[in-house]
């Protein structure tokens, strides 16, 4: 019976212990119309760098050594509209921002100035980054 007994609350005590999920943790304050800002990814050594002004992103990972800190661009374009004489493009910052993805992945830009989204994807090579426009 006394070992009954244990048993019972062990079971108490682990079952609701076992059930609760760790938190996230929080996204890093960041002021939205900063010229650069850091998004982070489910890779625990790489973040998202982007250029909030021209929508350019890197993929920037630290490391313990040399080997294994860097940051590779994703997208070298620009991707503001083209702007007229009378309508210039203005490289405003906080115009470009990140979202993540359920996929590891995949992030989403968005121009929250005119709407335009692309589809950002980072990985371990150069076949693996790369963005597209989504129409």
């Amino acid at each position: 019976m006394k070992r009954m007994s244990i048993f019972l609350a062990l079971l108490i005590f682990v079952i609701p212990a076992s059930a609760i999920d760790e938190a996230p943790l929080p996204e890093p304050t960041q002021r939205p119309d900063a010229t650069y800002r850091l998004f982070r990814t489910q890779n625990i050594y790489t973040q998202l760098k982007l250029d909030t002004r021209t929508g350019q992103i890197w993929q920037v990972q630290w490391g313990a050594d040399d080997e294994h800190r860097f940051a590779l661009p994703i997208n070298r374009a620009l991707l503001l509209p083209v702007g007229t004489t009378e309508h210039p493009t203005v490289m405003k910052p906080g115009r470009f921002t990140l979202s993540p993805t359920e996929n590891i992945y995949t992030f989403m830009l968005l121009d929250q100035e005119d709407g335009r989204t692309w589809q950002v994807q980072w990985g371990r090579n150069d076949k693996e980054r790369f963005i597209i426009a989504i129409p």
